[in-house]
């Protein structure tokens, strides 16, 4: 019993701490601080913790797209660039941009394609990709 009690203080004492690292900067001015992030992964957890959930968010996707891509994108195969455009493709069936859709489908079209330039950023060792980065359609909460 004391066992229990004391794993659950634990995790009750260390979920508000992570909770904290997911919370956008006070004051935090979205555009230029992912401008100014020093790579992909922070920019892409910048954008994470402050987006919008709304169209306003594709062009955050965009600046953090371009960080990650610049570290893997110009060296990927063939064989990876299709596999990287079928990904895309996959974000884009998973959550379509239609008339209908309105700002936040931009914003989870977004999102996912944003999830998966960090993914390949993050797979790079030195500019190349080794294997076949592991990555699903992410379920992005509304």
């Amino acid at each position: 019993m004391r066992t229990s009690c004391a794993i659950l203080m634990g995790l009750l004492l260390i979920a508000p701490a992570a909770a904290e690292d997911a919370q956008c900067p006070e004051g935090a001015q979205l555009e230029q601080d992912i401008q100014a992030a020093p790579g992909c992964l922070a920019a892409h957890k910048l954008h994470q913790a402050c987006a919008w959930g709304s169209s306003g968010d594709e062009f955050m996707s965009e600046a953090v797209i371009d960080k990650c891509k610049a570290g893997f994108f110009d060296r990927l195969t063939r064989k990876q660039m299709r596999l990287y455009e079928k990904r895309l493709d996959a974000c884009g069936e998973r959550y379509p941009v239609t008339q209908d859709g309105g700002s936040i489908q931009i914003y989870l079209s977004s999102m996912c394609d944003e999830d998966l330039a960090a993914t390949y950023f993050k797979a790079a060792k030195g500019g190349q990709i080794v294997g076949t980065p592991r990555w699903r359609v992410p379920n992005i909460s509304e």
